[in-house]
């Protein structure tokens, strides 16, 4: 691979969400492009399908036709458009459009200015993707073939355009010569059209024609049917003559009759068309007019009309002599026949054939062949320059894919974002299809990130989605919730979540994480303790039922239970536990209330002695996010850490936003009654979390409340 590592080239770098990444301004770099170590690309591999990219040029591109495009195969585009245009600095513009003016290659320039022509836009100064698309549709419908197929509805001069272009097609000719071979093909045509007329003149030579040329062809078409059955018959009668006792084995006797006695018989019978033409004698002369096998009267009938009556008049018998006298005069026509050459020429009019090969006619034909050349020779040059104009239009936005990730850090899309997810009041941008299952397996957990797995739906089409969920909370992302799915070409999926991968999202809720474990902690204690009541009373209620049913047939009721006496002991203990919660409360309000005007810092304080390892440790989880992994299992070679930090998490999750300048119209009629019940629950969740922490200091550090904020006030006055 060559790629050069002289450090020559000042390069200009950038920093998106903490990743450095080499800026791509200009065209002059693009040249320079070699020059970049291959250690600070992106990307060293990328896959062609699964990518939202145009699929053609990632073909062109992908050279070897692996399916991978490799940081050689894009220097090589890179190198082939840069030699191609004047301006590399256009590769930078949005647009398909090449101007005639940047052409560097003359030759195709001269085949883009063709092209133009050709489309009806020879005014234009500038070619498109479009105009290419037209000529190749030009070219589709004007495809030389080997084989021409001559319509009988066809003109004279339709056949012989045909006739050029499988000339044109069946040979190699030199497209940098046309004029040349436009005369070798002219010559071509003439080598065919001249024997077919020396053929056709040979029709008037003598003894050629013993009828006008249409009743002579009549005349042997009628023959060719019946003539061996003919020579069949006088063969049989000469070997009558032979041999006498042989006739009635030559004919047709009593025995070949008896299988047809149960047959429907008609003059399609193969086994009658097998019988001797008439009854067999020495020297008998064929009947004409009566005595005819019925397999074959209908064809006898046709070749006395068309043959023997033009030939030699009306005749009731055909003898030997007569038969020969036919053949002899209609077998040189059959032998001109016979030598007609093998040309398609021969398919046009004799009349219009000696017309075209005048030389004042040349000019024409000459025009025609060069005209046709020329498109082939354009034909082979168009793939260059939709080539030209697809690099154009797309070389500098994969660059900013692969060497670079501009696209994907400046929101623009990048080629492997599948779309957008709308799920639980947000949208998340960061979606993948999945292309193989094992090593998203492998690979996804390392990413760091908070991942939902869903199976997407539509028109009876599935796929598999992945995404990545950056803001907001995941309390209530859970399998079998559903949502909607917008693919990049705004087509809409119905999406069923089916796996997550729990990962801290974002700072907020890790902040608020310890009392909402807390808050289910104490709501699961609380629902399990009442269900145990419940179970208890349900017992109760059971004994009690039990008992009064049984009470009849005993006779008499059983004496009350006496409710067991309260101990004394436990009542002391829990009175002991609930002074020493109100002191601890009492000591912790007194402490708070102590510090005068640093009572907010240190009620702050006392949050981030219990928020702050829960933020500690999901800020370090946030900082090592990244993408990487992802594109890893989809088949790309990733070459540096695609970290997703925490402001730019939050620009790729987007949650609801009520607009600016919205108002609330009317009340809500089902509003919770503001009892301050709510702040109530808070108070205590957090008196209950401080006494918690403080229970925490005083058996590690051996510190009480009273020593905790004093530490904070003194490092407040510092």
């Amino acid at each position: 691979m060559d790629i050069n590592t002289n450090k020559s080239y000042k390069w200009k770098f950038v920093r998106f969400g903490g990743v450095t990444q080499v800026q791509l301004t200009s065209g002059e770099e693009l040249l320079h492009l070699r020059e970049l170590d291959l250690k600070l690309w992106t990307a060293l591999s990328m896959p062609v399908n699964g990518i939202f990219f145009d699929g053609e040029t990632a073909k062109l591109i992908d050279t070897d036709d692996d399916g991978h495009i490799k940081p050689e195969e894009l220097l090589n585009a890179v190198d082939w458009i840069c030699s191609n245009i004047k301006n590399p600095d256009m590769l930078l513009e949005e647009g398909d459009s090449v101007p005639l003016e940047e052409f560097k290659n003359r030759d195709l320039a001269s085949s883009a200015k063709m092209l133009l022509e050709n489309i009806k836009k020879g005014d234009k100064k500038e070619i498109t993707l479009e105009d290419v698309h037209a000529q190749k549709k030009f070219f589709t419908e004007h495809i030389l073939t080997v084989s021409a197929e001559l319509s009988e509805d066809s003109t004279d001069e339709e056949k012989m355009h045909k006739i050029l272009e499988v000339i044109i097609a069946s040979g190699s000719y030199n497209s940098n010569d046309i004029s040349s071979d436009a005369e070798k093909i002219i010559n071509t045509f003439y080598e065919q059209v001249k024997p077919f007329l020396k053929w056709n003149d040979d029709l008037q030579k003598d003894g050629v024609l013993p009828l006008s040329q249409e009743q002579t062809e009549k005349a042997l078409e009628a023959l060719k049917p019946v003539e061996e059955k003919i020579d069949d018959f006088f063969i049989r009668c000469k070997l009558a003559k032979y041999e006498p006792k042989a006739k009635a084995s030559l004919c047709a006797d009593g025995e070949n009759f008896k299988s047809l006695i149960t047959e429907s018989l008609s003059g399609n019978n193969g086994f009658l068309a097998s019988l001797p033409l008439a009854s067999i004698d020495e020297e008998k002369p064929i009947p004409l007019t009566e005595g005819i096998n019925p397999a074959w009267i209908a064809k006898i009938k046709i070749f006395i009309d068309n043959t023997v009556t033009p030939l030699l008049g009306n005749l009731t018998v055909l003898s030997e002599n007569n038969w020969n006298v036919i053949k002899e005069k209609l077998s040189a026509y059959s032998l001109w026949q016979k030598s007609k050459p093998q040309f398609e020429v021969s398919k046009l009019g004799v009349e219009y054939l000696k017309e075209i090969i005048r030389p004042e006619q040349k000019s024409g034909l000459f025009s025609f062949i060069e005209k046709k050349l020329y498109i082939e020779a354009e034909r082979s040059k168009i793939s260059d320059l939709e080539k030209l104009v697809l690099y154009r239009r797309n070389i500098f936005r994969l660059l900013n894919n692969f060497i670079t990730f501009t696209d994907f850090y400046e929101g623009k899309g990048a080629v492997f974002q599948a779309g957008i997810l709308y799920f639980d009041s947000r949208s998340a941008d960061l979606c993948f299809y999945l292309t193989e299952d094992a090593r998203h397996a492998s690979l996804d957990p390392i990413t760091g990130s908070f991942l939902v797995y869903c199976d997407i739906k539509r028109k009876g089409e599935t796929k598999k989605l992945l995404a990545m969920f950056t803001n907001g909370s995941g309390n209530t992302i859970i399998a079998g919730r559903n949502g909607i799915f917008y693919d990049r070409e705004g087509n809409d999926w119905d999406a069923t979540v089916t796996r997550v991968i729990i990962n801290p999202i974002s700072l907020k809720e890790a902040f608020f994480l310890p009392y909402r474990k807390l808050s289910a902690m104490i709501e699961g204690q609380i629902a399990k303790r009442a269900a145990d009541a419940d179970k208890k009373s349900e017992e109760k209620l059971g004994q009690t039922a039990a008992a009064v049913a049984s009470a009849d047939k005993a006779g008499t009721l059983e004496k009350p239970i006496t409710p067991k006496k309260l101990d004394l002991g436990t009542i002391a203990l829990v009175g002991t536990a609930i002074g020493g919660i109100s002191a601890l409360v009492s000591g912790i309000l007194q402490a708070l209330f102590g510090l005068g005007f640093w009572l907010p810092a240190g009620i702050i304080g006392l949050l981030l002695l219990i928020s702050g390892p829960s933020v500690i440790l999901a800020g370090i989880k946030l900082r090592k996010r990244s993408i990487g992994p992802v594109l890893e299992a989809n088949g790309w070679a990733i070459n540096t850490q695609l970290k997703i930090n925490i402001p730019f998490g939050g620009s790729m999750t987007k949650l609801k936003l009520i607009p600016s300048g919205s108002r609330l119209i009317g009340r809500d009629p089902f509003a919770d009654k503001r009892t301050g019940k709510k702040w109530l629950i808070a108070i205590a969740t957090i008196i209950i979390i401080s006494a918690i922490g403080w229970l925490v200091l005083h058996a590690v550090f051996k510190m009480n409340i009273k020593d905790f904020f004093t530490v904070i006030s003194k490092l407040l006055k510092k």
